[in-house]
């Protein structure tokens, strides 16, 4: 008897050690294929388990929906790292609320999250209002999360899911900075686009390092009729390709993040010019420079501009700088109290592009510049309207009131000159008086080098 109550006691052991055994193997499997802060699957797991679900069924028709948080990293600095954890995990709470059958998710790094999902479970506008729920995670009026959803209807049940995911993320990238769209699907074109970007990327940094990007400027023209200045643009001189325009490559370096570096390195040529000119005794000119929304987050633009000044001496007044409407988008207080700062150095602030924003009362309400830029583009079909008219008299009424020069862009023709010359505009710029020409032509046709 004493014998078998041993025994039993041994197995019991035994049984006890095994579980807790198969509870540790459990545990570490769990461990290695889900993402500790949200418990979805991790990268790898994720891409592991579609696969095996898509290729078991692989007539139902389905979609893979990738989310991305547009400058996520913004609110890990703004608001620390531990929001920015519970906006992830939030993030992942609302993805699974999609609960039907052979759905997965996981978290593809960052604040990349993916879903396999049947098509006919799929409910954009559902998974929009889902998405506008993180905003509230964040009790700050001027800055707001922009969640971006890219679906892609899978064609090939034998395609990898990583392949998957590239794709509905092109979808997402597709949306180029419009914050009004959520929902972007994936069609065939979006390669073509894809490749381009892969190559403009991949050479970037060489084309950096050799000078292949160069300083065009555009003049600026007084209603006086004398030269003003210029707006400097950039080119890129492509080894085997010829001259790009800003559209073949602009989008993708900001869209990287890449765009404080192409940035600098326009702020160093147009700083080295007007360094030239002040030696040459040309003081009456300036160059207008832009300035991108994260470069308020990459550079210390006081320190950058500043000692531009003092490594070329040369008049901060003669060295503008232009920014967008929607830099007031994200931290209007920071932007504001680094523009401050400038003014008082010297450097006179442009708001650029003035007109095309949403927010272009609301913002002057709040912040003083020296220059606005009205832009033609949006008004140019309409300019022989009454009504268009009345507006942008308005625009230039405004601006004079707030103790504000006018620059106008887009000037096409000399009805555009005439009207605006009338309503008060101090300075054109446009195709009427000339596109963006090399640094060289700018000289010779505006007789700087006899100066």
């Amino acid at each position: 008897m004493g014998c078998i109550v041993l025994a039993m006691i041994v197995l019991t052991l035994l049984f006890a050690a095994l579980a807790a055994e198969i509870r540790r193997i459990r545990t570490e499997q769990y461990i290695a294929s889900h993402d500790s802060l949200t418990g979805l699957y991790n990268r790898e797991s994720f891409f592991k388990k579609v696969e095996e679900t898509v290729r078991k069924n692989p007539q139902k028709k389905r979609y893979m929906v990738c989310t991305n948080i547009k400058n996520f990293k913004l609110t890990n600095d703004l608001f620390g790292k531990e929001m920015g954890d519970k906006v992830l995990a939030d993030q992942a709470k609302l993805l699974m609320l999609a609960k039907y059958d052979e759905c997965v998710y996981g978290r593809i790094g960052g604040d990349k999250f993916a879903m396999l999902i049947a098509k006919e479970n799929f409910n954009p506008r559902l998974a929009a209002q889902n998405t506008s729920k993180l905003q509230y995670l964040i009790n700050d009026t001027n800055y707001k999360l922009h969640l971006a959803i890219g679906a892609y209807e899978i064609t090939d049940p034998e395609e990898s899911a990583q392949v998957m995911c590239d794709k509905a993320n092109m979808a997402i990238d597709s949306m180029q900075g419009d914050y009004s769209q959520v929902v972007a699907y994936y069609d065939e074109k979006m390669l073509g686009s894809l490749v381009q970007e892969k190559n403009v990327l991949s050479a970037f940094d060489h084309a950096l390092e050799t000078d292949q990007f160069r300083m065009y400027l555009q003049p600026q023209i007084k209603n006086t009729g004398e030269l003003s200045g210029a707006e400097a643009i950039v080119r890129w001189h492509h080894p085997s390709k010829g001259i790009l325009m800003p559209a073949d490559f602009i989008e993708i370096i900001e869209k990287r993040g890449y765009i404080y570096k192409l940035d600098r390195c326009m702020w160093e040529q147009a700083a080295a010019k007007l360094g030239d000119w002040k030696r040459r005794g040309i003081n009456d000119l300036c160059i207008s420079v832009n300035v991108s929304t994260k470069d308020f987050y990459y550079i210390d633009l006081y320190k950058a501009f500043t000692g531009l000044v003092e490594k070329y001496d040369i008049d901060p007044g003669k060295f503008n700088i232009e920014i967008t409407e929607t830099v007031f988008i994200g931290d209007m207080k920071m932007h504001l109290a680094v523009i401050k700062k400038l003014r008082e150095y010297g450097f006179h602030i442009e708001i650029d592009d003035f007109g095309s924003g949403y927010s272009s009362l609301n913002m002057l309400k709040n912040i003083e510049v020296d220059i606005l830029k009205i832009d033609m583009a949006f008004l140019e079909e309409t300019i022989t309207t009454e009504r268009t008219r009345i507006i942008i008299k308005a625009m230039i009424a405004m601006a004079k009131e707030l103790g504000m020069e006018v620059i106008t862009e887009g000037v096409r023709n000399e009805e555009h000159v005439a009207f605006l010359t009338e309503a008060g505009c101090d300075i054109f710029q446009g195709f009427y008086f000339n596109k963006p020409i090399s640094v060289a032509e700018f000289e010779n046709q505006y007789g700087l080098n006899q100066r």
